[in-house]
């Protein structure tokens, strides 16, 4: 599959040194097919026939720069295609292992795709730990390692999984030069370093917001070295996102490095930091300010320069198509399944007690609807007491402008904590059929 082959200077093929030719048995005139640099295509003349029956095979092949891969990968989505997709390109090799249609893994030999820079970028890991825990483990199990050693909560490593992923699918979605090909091959599940399933889909309608929106912020924001510096103290409560960028801005760092600190991609640090400018709060600039200012917060901040007499009217409030009962309901039933299929494993009680640590601690989410809240012995949340809580949260303006918005982000950071750890306990076949049943809960919660 990975043969190497020499093209001299004379343009003579040969296999490269020190292996045979797996050209053998295929001898016969190919005529040699226009394409570009990056790929040769030979056509046997006159066809043979017949069909390559041993896998990995390639079934597809094709030019990066003249065909959109955003159509091949919508197609391998709604045909629920298992297999690899492999594009090769200046940038670098990356490849998604495909399993019914949806994303299992990925793989990129690009030094910043990987799973120890994806945790650096997002600040969950020092540059100094990961490399000391290198040292002593293999990059295989770098993210086990780094929970192992409590460097890492288990939640955090599923986020970053999830966050290399989506960049090597958008590593893929910008490839205009180079090659792609469709490799038809069995997977195997125990093979797979983690449990993870992301809809292709998703993968795919999200790359496209990204690349759309990076293009706006770009006219402003021209990259992520630029250096952020405050204008002026906010008047009113911002969005939790935009206060956690916001006080980590002191004139002093990057839009990566504020993003780092607050533990948010570039593109999501870019996309806070153009939203804080179109408030008028922070500014860019090629170069860092001549004296760092007060790290500040939205609570309690001194203004750099005087704000405004006026202030701009507040955005429309978005309008909610469900209530805190259902989003309650529906979380509270997938939480219920996880709980029962762990259960008929025999692992309920430690699973249950690591539950309830990682929410006792905001080890799950720091949101403050889920203070104090745990798991009962059937899986489930309070939930009078839940919804209570959001009421009074929500009335105060302390769930930001979407309440339910933020409610569901809580509950679903509980739920990846959960099916991540039910993962490392069930077999492939029931993990990939609790997804299944996951996804058609999450779906009821989705505006009509």
């Amino acid at each position: 599959m990975d043969a190497r082959f020499l093209v001299d200077a004379r343009g003579l093929l040969a296999p490269a040194e020190g292996q045979g030719s797996p050209l053998t048995g295929r001898s016969g005139y190919f005529r040699l097919q226009a394409t570009s640099p990056d790929w040769i295509l030979m056509l046997r003349s006159p066809a043979q026939g017949g069909l390559q029956e041993s896998k990995p095979r390639v079934v597809l092949a094709g030019d990066c720069g003249a065909f959109h891969l955003a159509d091949l990968i919508a197609f391998l989505g709604q045909s629920r295609w298992s297999g690899v997709l492999r594009v090769t390109a200046p940038s670098g090799e990356r490849s998604l292992l495909l399993k019914d249609g949806d994303v299992r893994s990925a793989a990129s030999d690009s030094s910043g795709d990987r799973i120890g820079e994806v945790m650096v970028r997002m600040g969950y890991v020092t540059r100094a730990a990961l490399e000391k825990v290198l040292a002593e483990a293999p990059p295989s199990r770098i993210g086990k390692a780094l929970v192992e050693r409590g460097l890492l909560k288990a939640h955090d490593l599923y986020k970053c999984l999830n966050e290399q992923i989506s960049e090597i699918f958008h590593g893929i979605m910008l490839s205009k030069e180079g090659a792609f090909a469709l490799i038809d091959q069995e997977i195997d599940e125990k093979a797979l370093t983690h449990n993870l399933s992301l809809s292709m889909n998703g993968l795919l309608m999200d790359s496209i917001r990204k690349i759309d929106e990076l293009a706006q912020f770009r006219k402003r924001i021209p990259h992520g070295r630029m250096f952020v510096l405050p204008r002026r103290s906010p008047e009113e409560k911002l969005e939790p996102e935009e206060e956690s960028v916001f006080a980590h801005v002191d004139g002093q760092r990057s839009v990566i490095e504020v993003g780092q600190l607050a533990r948010f991609s570039e593109f999501d640090a870019t996309r806070i930091v153009h939203r804080l400018m179109e408030l008028g709060l922070v500014k860019v600039s090629e170069t860092a300010s001549a004296t760092p200012a007060a790290v500040s917060s939205s609570s309690s901040v001194q203004a750099v320069v005087p704000p405004p007499k006026k202030t701009a009217p507040p955005a429309p409030v978005k309008q909610v198509t469900i209530t805190v009962e259902q989003v309650v309901a529906v979380f509270n039933t997938i939480f219920k399944e996880v709980r029962d299929e762990v259960a008929a494993r025999g692992t309920l009680e430690p699973f249950l007690i690591s539950a309830n640590l990682a929410l006792k601690g905001n080890g799950v989410s720091t949101s403050p609807v889920l203070n104090g809240l745990t798991f009962s012995d059937d899986g489930l949340l309070p939930e009078a007491e839940l919804i209570g809580r959001y009421q009074v949260l929500a009335a105060e303006g302390n769930l930001g402008a979407e309440p339910i918005a933020s409610l569901k982000q809580a509950l679903s950071d509980v739920m990846f904590f959960l099916l991540f750890q039910a993962g490392e306990l069930l077999e492939s076949a029931a993990d990939e059929e609790l997804a299944r049943r996951v996804k058609d809960h999450l779906a009821t919660l989705e505006p009509k």
